[in-house]
């Protein structure tokens, strides 16, 4: 069942075909950039809950082309509301997702397959993991991804391919038995700059579309899991987390460079 879609740790994607729809290139991006509050973060297992930082909320689409190639994905970033259906066609939407995530970024939608007569099947960020829903050609503008991001749990590793070559591989550290990291395919969402770098989640974070399996709430919201860095970088390597991802603070500061929203996110046991 497709519950109502609530972002609620900002820290914590499907290889798509054009057939006949139109690819253009993302807009710009404005100089502006906008300040939202975090609701509840990926805190660590031993961490008592504490004052949220702020974010500096900036999309990243630069410099990826609208043409389709082998290893590229299509992601449609909606223009307003967006409703989503069971199958095209249908009378009444299963569920709206909202024009902005809670931080303010433009939400997007990575498309599942080959959009057909005006309609995409879409992956959603909401509970059930996995979830997909159908939505309107008309009320979206597409472009191209061209990178992947494949987190390998049982070697601990993350790495970022672009046209199938690996950019950047690092050691990560990840969730623990009791809250583990959930599997399977989902994609980013939000790409947030923290304003203290020396915060517990470093000094950026990737939110992606996934759900934790095992922690439905916290600090008064859902558990959605991220990526993000770290003030403590001897816990990379290990099982430590509540379900997010932890890279060095470096490597984050590259990933939130480079990803762009919708990238496409594959989490393997």
């Amino acid at each position: 069942m497709i519950q109502s879609w609530a972002l609620s740790v900002v820290f914590a994607i499907v290889i798509a075909g054009c057939g006949g729809a139109v690819v253009s290139e993302p807009p710009p991006t404005t100089s502006t950039t906008t300040t939202a509050e975090i609701l509840t973060p990926p805190v660590e297992t031993d961490e008592e809950p504490v004052d949220l930082p702020q974010v500096e909320n900036r999309p990243v689409y630069q410099g990826f082309e609208a043409g389709l190639r082998e290893h590229s994905s299509l992601v449609a970033m909606t223009r307003g509301d967006t409703e989503v259906y069971a199958t095209p066609g249908d009378g009444a939407p299963l569920v709206t997702m909202p024009a902005t995530t809670i931080l303010n970024t433009v939400t997007v939608l990575t498309v599942v397959g080959e959009p057909i007569d005006g309609w995409a099947q879409v992956m959603l960020p909401i509970r059930p993991n996995g979830s997909t829903g159908w939505i309107r050609l008309d009320n979206v503008e597409l472009y191209l991804v061209e990178g992947k991001i494949v987190i390998d749990l049982s070697d601990k590793q993350l790495t970022y391919t672009v046209d199938g070559e690996a950019v950047i591989k690092s050691t990560i550290a990840i969730g623990t038995d009791q809250n583990p990291t959930p599997t399977g395919i989902f994609f980013v969402t939000d790409s947030v700059t923290l304003r203290d770098p020396g915060s517990l989640w470093g000094p950026h974070a990737l939110g992606i579309s996934a759900h934790s399996d095992t922690i439905t709430e916290f600090n008064g919201g859902d558990g959605i899991i991220g990526i993000h860095g770290t003030s403590n970088p001897s816990s990379i390597g290990r099982a430590v987390s509540l379900g997010c991802v932890r890279l060095p603070n470096d490597l984050i500061t590259e990933l939130h460079t480079m990803v762009p929203l919708g990238t496409p996110v594959e989490i393997r046991a």
